[in-house]
């Protein structure tokens, strides 16, 4: 017992070393980067570049969690906080994970064996057959999701967390498993709850291979309550942090903003003008929701963006359910059988090697159970045991991915969230399956093992290459194409005496490349105040807004402040402003727009006044 303990704590501490060095040199050879302008957004509230002071009210994660993170920025404003938090939050997941490997992998060693070797005095040999297994599966990571850990969405982390939450709970460390899943909630609560069935099943599955142990049902329900008391905690701190009748305001309009441009879009305007006419919105404030410039207008509140929602919802409700699983049916189907190299990091859009991984591990999972039941009590009740553990996971996750399909909501931060907690999900069940062998079976279960890691090793043995010249394309492509923004930053900040808004889909993009404006994560960090702002987005309408709004022009009407002496607008060079005079003209405000500069040779600085 003592010297499998002491195992157990040298592969625990031979993985995080090794994962350390992995991410010391992934950070080296790539460089860490934000995915989207969105995650950029975030941190900027978070550290005070937004408005000047490190703010707890981030909107898109959980108040507890943000107000932390914003008080690391108060001790100190040099460090990006926001950054290190979420690299710690994966390669600790990762850690969690390949040590799950290890254990899976290796089984029980023999205690002779390794008293044999310490005997020897061979520590090459020794410390060399601890480091093999975590050596190969970084292959596997590298292969499979070497990009997420490079570019990194607070999404995906949530899905490492919750993934390794599962494999936890196989284990039966369910403290620790359950406040990963608490904290994953806590920075991105819609991506946990879409993960939760998956945790959840674990229990299930683990409750059904330990079901003699009359104390298990009573600690399954023990886990699965503490886990829905931590969520309705952490829900219930949120509600206290945004309790001010500013932020139910926005949160409001941030919830009716979310439903009208991710999931239901903008209806129409001349196809719908009797329903633009019934709520009091002209063509020219139309115009501000199609390109997302909607801060400027007042009169777009809640209560509006609410009225836009409900009628899109209703537009979309023509097409019933039935009908909408039938249309994305197919696609689903061919996401599942479609087995091709990816090219791209994001586009062309692939499932693959997700979906070939997956198919491997619902095999594997299957013959496991299938002999191993088989052993005990037979070919039927091993087939229907093998069956119903692997058929109850595909048909959730089927109705899952019928959700975002339907929903037409599948970027791959998504997407690939659900391959990789199904994926652990299938070797969580690998793992109790294991657990269930006696001595008379275990030959044939290390053949199949033996032969389905072969294959794994070889899918992942050739796939890193391959991701590897992805990522560094990528990363190579994203640095190339934020220069401009970073002149474009560094003009701003020059003109300290002036304030930008930003049109928004020009800080997503001035050019059709692939890529959109990103952000390294720790090379030059500047969290001092920024002198810009986005005229529209999700932070638009905020009280944090308001605040950036009142600091800078002493009042917080961007319709009133765009026109001011000290205001100037960037667009890209191929926008064409003549929205922005009509909705003034609307208004009864005639304007004229002046091109004061043109910045990076994309950017074009304009001067609007009456």
């Amino acid at each position: 017992m003592k010297n499998e303990k002491k195992n157990i704590s040298l592969n625990y501490i031979i993985t995080s070393l090794m994962v350390t060095v992995f991410a010391v040199v992934v950070g080296l050879l790539y460089d860490y980067f934000f995915d989207l302008n969105d995650d950029v957004l975030m941190k900027d509230i978070l550290s005070g570049v937004y408005t000047g002071n490190p703010e707890g009210h981030n909107i898109q994660m959980l108040y507890p969690i943000s107000f932390i993170i914003s008080l690391f920025y108060k001790i100190s404003s040099t460090v990006d906080w926001y950054g290190l938090f979420l690299i710690v939050c994966q390669y600790l997941s990762v850690t969690v994970l390949i040590y799950f490997g290890v254990s899976l992998v290796r089984g029980s060693e023999s205690t002779i064996e390794e008293e044999a070797l310490k005997e020897a005095r061979d520590r090459v040999v020794y410390y060399f057959r601890f480091m093999i297994t975590p050596a190969l599966m970084l292959i596997v990571v590298a292969g499979l999701f070497l990009g997420h850990l490079v570019i990194v969405q607070y999404t995906f982390t949530v899905a490492l967390m919750c993934s390794a939450a599962v494999v936890l709970f196989a284990k039966g460390w369910d403290k620790t498993a359950s406040c990963i899943v608490i904290i994953a909630f806590l920075i991105r609560s819609e991506m946990t709850l879409l993960m939760l069935p998956f945790v959840l099943l674990v229990l299930f599955y683990r409750y059904f291979s330990l079901r003699d142990n009359k104390e298990e049902l009573k600690r399954t329900l023990i886990v699965a309550g503490a886990i829905i008391i931590g969520l309705l905690v952490s829900k219930g701190l949120n509600f206290a942090g945004y309790s001010s009748a500013e932020w139910k305001e926005f949160n409001s309009f941030f919830d009716n903003r979310t439903q009208v441009y991710d999931f239901y879009q903008i209806p129409d305007y001349a196809e719908n003008k009797e329903f633009y006419d019934s709520i009091g919105l002209d063509e020219s404030e139309y115009q501000l929701l199609v390109n997302y410039n909607f801060g400027i207008d007042d009169k777009i509140n809640a209560e509006l963006m609410g009225k836009i929602a409900e009628y899109g919802k209703e537009l979309k409700a023509k097409e019933s359910l039935f009908s909408s699983i039938r249309r994305v049916f197919p696609n689903y189907l061919y996401r599942l059988r479609r087995f091709n190299l990816p090219i791209g990091y994001e586009y062309p859009m692939t499932d693959s090697p997700w979906n070939l991984m997956t198919w491997i591990l619902y095999i594997y999972a299957f013959l496991l159970w299938l002999f191993g039941i088989r052993s005990n009590h037979g070919w039927r009740k091993g087939i229907w045991g093998a069956f119903w553990r692997v058929a109850i996971l595909f048909c959730g996750r089927t109705l899952i991915w019928m959700y975002i399909l339907v929903r037409g909501r599948d970027p791959i931060r998504i997407t690939h969230s659900l391959y990789l907690i199904e994926i652990f999900v299938l070797i969580s069940l690998l793992y109790l399956a294991k657990k269930s062998y006696k001595e008379s079976a275990l030959v044939i279960e290390k053949k199949i093992s033996f032969w389905m890691v072969g294959i794994i090793l070889m899918e992942s043995v050739i796939l890193t290459p391959v991701m590897s010249r992805i990522i560094k394309t990528e990363c190579g492509g994203r640095t190339e194409y934020n220069r401009a923004y970073e002149e474009l930053d560094d003009y701003c900040r020059s003109n300290a005496d002036s304030f930008y808004f930003v049109d928004v889909y020009t800080s997503v993009a001035y050019e059709d490349t692939g890529y959109t404006y990103s952000e390294k994560m720790f090379e030059n960090v500047d969290n001092s105040l920024s002198n810009q702002i986005l005229m529209g987005g999700w932070a638009c309408k905020s009280p944090i807004e308001s605040k950036k709004l009142v600091n800078a022009f002493g009042n917080s009407s961007m319709e009133e402040d765009i026109l001011s002496d000290k205001a100037c607008i960037v667009a890209d060079k191929d926008t064409d402003m003549g929205w922005l005079t009509d909705y003034y003209s609307y208004k009864n405000t005639d304007i004229t727009i002046e091109k004061v500069d043109l910045v990076a040779d994309e950017f074009v600085i304009y001067k609007a006044s009456r």
